[in-house]
């Protein structure tokens, strides 16, 4: 196993050429390097083909003379073909943007498999095939309401596609594949865990190489096309997503190895409006981690980490240490929500394809399930203020996500929202919900008791679902500027204006919230990340 090329920044989504001799991949060092690349095997020099930093997802054309990817933007989705030595990119298609991707170059050269949905249900995918010749599409799978089919790959002999169908939360995929060119869907894994990237075939088209967290850490595992049990691929190292084999044969397989710790940040407030003094690390324990909220008393900070391997709840006092891990259920377990009181932490799970509510004394308690609305997706818990009331998101199917409570000491369910919702938090004088939607950005706000619900926070100014957080002055969230600007932003009540609080110096991960005070604000923070692309020779 040695690393394919040398360039700085960040290499991913790699792609072999049909004949082993060349790989696509998509490089970003967050400045004009960034685009679709190839390089050869064994060369010294990578070409830049594009250089847009929406460009990701490359494949290869049958006889290796052309390039296929996707282009995304804030509202759309484009595939474009360039050649593989550079030149004029050609679009073949245009639509709404998905939330699932994927493509793979037809055997036959004349067409390309890729998860398309529209604007009208964007919580459904399906792979459809994509005509060269004309742009037509038509749809090849037919997933259930409120699932999501794409990483489509063709086996080499052209007789199969396979592809992930995954839920809408995206923790729960699986490896499907079926006959082309219509043939039904067959499951070939069982896990409901998260996969990395496409699926590859072996140059026989029998086996199916993918990644997966199925055994706590992420590797790579290989399945019989026909059906088997999964058994692990020996060599990769590391994090190893997104894998990649020549269709004719070369004795080789390319993978992305990503390595990256994050830790949790504080900064602490001088008045609304005003840092008080620099960011500090407040837990920087191994692994990485997520959505942290500090307890009602300031004393504890609670988030989500995988350092032992699963994601799973875990504690630490503000100072770093005492450090718990709060829940061991071998799945994952995150959003990690204090009861006003500081006793007790709601949090969501995902046992099998649904995720669901579930709730744990702290120290020392035993989690329990929180039976809620059975067959559906359950997400997103959080307190009244009063601490008598749970709220959370669910769908069912094809539904949208909205916003439910119930009592804690249990109770029917009470349905909040009418056009959707998810992260609900309930404001400060308990008056109003302030929530997201899924399939946008932005925050928006009702009564409590019902009523009008309008948006406060567009998708423009930012506030992704776990990125923000409420005070009675006004929220707090994460604004996401031109790539690789990021700040946290106050969005003020009184004159509805926004004003910037910090400008991060790394990237961001996936959180912020604030102490219910409102004198403090944690997030999550990459300290460092790294993508290579890893070459493994000599694959059998």
């Amino acid at each position: 196993m040695v690393p394919l090329v040398g360039l700085r920044g960040f290499q991913a989504t790699p792609a072999f050429s049909p004949d082993g001799t060349l790989v696509a991949f998509r490089q970003s060092d967050g400045a004009r390097n960034t685009g679709i690349y190839a390089t050869a095997v064994g060369g010294e020099k990578s070409l830049q083909l594009t250089s847009d930093p929406g460009d990701c997802c490359p494949t290869w054309s049958p006889n290796g003379d052309r390039i296929a990817f996707a282009r995304y933007s804030e509202k759309t989705v484009s595939i474009y073909v360039v050649p593989t030595l550079g030149g004029t990119e050609r679009r073949v298609y245009q639509g709404a943007t998905a939330m699932a991707a994927g493509l793979s170059w037809s055997p036959g050269g004349n067409s390309l498999a890729f998860s398309e949905s529209n604007s009208a249900d964007p919580t459904r995918a399906w792979i459809s095939l994509l005509s060269l010749a004309d742009s037509s599409t038509r749809a090849l799978t037919s997933p259930p309401a409120g699932w999501l089919d794409h990483e489509p790959a063709f086996s080499p002999d052209g007789t199969h596609l396979a592809f992930i169908r995954s839920t809408v939360a995206g923790v729960s995929n699986d490896v499907f594949v079926m006959t082309m060119p219509f043939g039904r869907a067959t499951r070939l894994t069982f896990d409901n865990r998260p996969i990395m990237g496409p699926p590859t075939w072996t140059a026989d088209s029998s086996e199916i190489i993918f990644s997966s967290n199925r055994a706590a850490t992420t590797g790579l595992w290989r399945v019989s096309a026909t059906g088997s049990i999964p058994r692990p691929v020996a060599g990769p190292e590391g994090e190893a997503n997104w894998p990649s084999i020549p269709a004719k044969g070369s004795n080789a397989l390319v993978y992305e190895q990503w390595v990256s710790k994050a830790n949790v940040w504080r900064l602490d407030l001088k008045d609304p409006k005003h840092a008080e003094k620099s960011p500090s690390a407040l837990v920087s324990e191994k692994g990485d981690k997520m959505r942290p909220e500090l307890s009602p008393d300031r004393k504890k900070v609670a988030f989500e980490s995988n350092r032992m391997g699963f994601w799973d709840i875990w504690t630490c006092t503000v100072d770093g240490t005492n450090c718990d891990q709060v829940t061991s259920l071998h799945g994952t377990a995150g959003r990690a929500r204090w009861s006003p009181n500081g006793r007790y932490i709601a949090f969501e799970f995902h046992p099998n394809e649904r995720g669901e509510i579930y709730m744990v004394e702290v120290p020392g308690g035993v989690p329990h399930l929180v039976p809620t609305i059975p067959g559906s997706d359950n997400l997103s818990p959080s307190w009244s203020r009063d601490g008598k009331w749970l709220y959370y998101a669910s769908k069912r199917g094809a539904e949208a996500f909205q916003i439910w409570k119930m009592p804690v000491q249990g109770g029917a369910p009470v349905r909040l929202t009418k056009i959707g919702g998810i992260s609900p938090v309930e404001s400060p004088d308990g008056r109003s919900l302030y929530y997201c939607k899924y399939e946008q950005g932005g925050v928006w706000r009702m009564p409590v008791r019902g009523g009008e619900e309008t948006q406060v926070l567009s998708d423009v100014d930012g506030g992704g679902w776990p990125d923000w957080g409420i005070t009675s002055k006004g929220i707090y969230f994460m604004r996401f500027g031109k790539f690789p600007h990021v700040s946290i932003d106050f969005f003020e009540f009184a004159t509805a204006k926004t004003l910037p609080i910090l400008t991060l110096e790394k990237k961001p991960g996936w959180g912020l919230s604030i102490s219910n005070d409102g004198k403090s604000i944690v997030y999550i923070q990459n300290e460092f990340a790294e993508s290579n692309i890893m070459l493994v020779k000599n694959f059998r």
